[in-house]
């Protein structure tokens, strides 16, 4: 049984041959019919006329022959790079393809499907720690909830029941911020974030500031017209958690700062907090990851605020970093951490 490959080249190949023949044949017989009719009549009567035609069929077999072998040429690192697919895919590891010696579209296809196989492999590599890391997360108030209910059942005439309850609705609740996160942070990788629209991040940031009761007064400070393209429940969502952050970690005050660079819209947010060493700074966007810090302030915290602000800023054309916090300007506290939203504006 013929390799379906080897046929669908062959098949390339014949159109190529095909196509190629045709045309010389035809430019050839228009030649020969101008020579012919410019010619004298004596020489249709001699041996001239066979020995064109001879010629002619030869020409046509040595074309055919030249094309047919150079499309197969052409072709072989196709080949080589289709077998080369269809081992990776049948064995499911992220090998690369063999890119031809030479500089032209081959060479140029091969190197994309490499890029292609890199990311493929990033992001596989990434899914199976992200599920990894949420079975372990998810386990832990899981194996809690269990073992409350199971030693409360041994002897139930001697618990309080009421306390039980409420660190069962503990980790219920721990359980349905980790599965909630988890949600949110599937439809950002999966491309579905919403219906865009024209929103003010000054007014956003005004309006979510005004409705918290967070530990720590807030600061406000915002320019006018700062205008972005953005889905408003996500950035909700990313400026809950910043907030969120800060009101943890803050001693005594919370700034949030809106502005431009001339051309991304910036969003800060402070506090005089103990702040994020700079070798950790891209260790709090990793998922499930807490400094222990973190973990003092809060912990029944899920490690997924700060990773899932920075995929919703991605999402949005954006960035989401971590710096230095100003000093307090009226001689308090300062050196905390400073996170900076930039997102492009409409």
């Amino acid at each position: 049984m013929p390799d379906p490959v080897l046929h669908r080249h062959r098949s390339v190949r014949a159109r190529v041959t095909t196509t190629a023949t045709t045309v010389v044949g035809v430019l050839l017989a228009l030649g020969m019919l101008l020579y012919y009719v410019s010619a004298p009549a004596s020489y249709f009567r001699d041996e001239h006329l066979p020995i064109s035609l001879v010629c002619f069929v030869l020409a046509l077999s040595l074309v055919a022959w030249v094309v047919w072998h150079a499309v197969d040429r052409a072709l072989r690192p196709v080949r080589t790079m289709t077998a080369e697919l269809e081992r990776i895919s049948e064995e499911r590891a992220f090998r690369r393809v063999t890119v031809p010696g030479r500089h032209d579209e081959v060479a140029d296809l091969a190197r994309s499907v490499n890029v292609t196989l890199r990311r493929l492999e990033r992001l596989n590599e990434r899914q199976r720690a992200f599920v990894a890391d949420a079975s372990h997360e998810l386990r832990s108030p899981l194996t809690g909830l269990r073992v409350q209910l199971e030693l409360a059942l041994e002897h139930p005439e001697d618990e309080d029941w009421p306390q039980v309850a409420r660190a069962a609705l503990t980790d219920a609740d721990r359980l349905q911020r980790i599965i909630g996160d988890l949600l949110t942070m599937g439809k950002l990788e999966a491309g579905v974030l919403g219906d865009r629209e024209p929103i003010d991040l000054g007014e956003l940031v005004a309006a979510e500031t005004a409705r918290r009761s967070g530990r720590i007064p807030i600061e406000l400070e915002t320019d006018e017209g700062v205008v972005v393209s953005g889905v408003r429940i996500h950035l909700i969502r990313l400026l809950t958690n910043l907030l969120d952050n800060a009101d943890r970690h803050a001693a005594t005050w919370v700034r949030v700062a809106v502005g431009t660079d001339g051309r991304n819209a910036l969003l800060m947010v402070a506090d005089d907090g103990p702040g994020i060493p700079p070798e950790e700074r891209e260790r709090v966007f990793q998922r499930f990851q807490r400094l222990a810090e973190g973990r003092r302030c809060d912990a029944g915290g899920t490690g997924l605020g700060l990773p899932i602000s920075r995929d919703i800023a991605i999402a949005h054309g954006g960035n989401l970093i971590v710096g230095d916090a100003d000093a307090d300007p009226q001689g308090g506290r300062g050196g905390g951490a400073r996170l900076v939203l930039r997102l492009p504006l409409a």
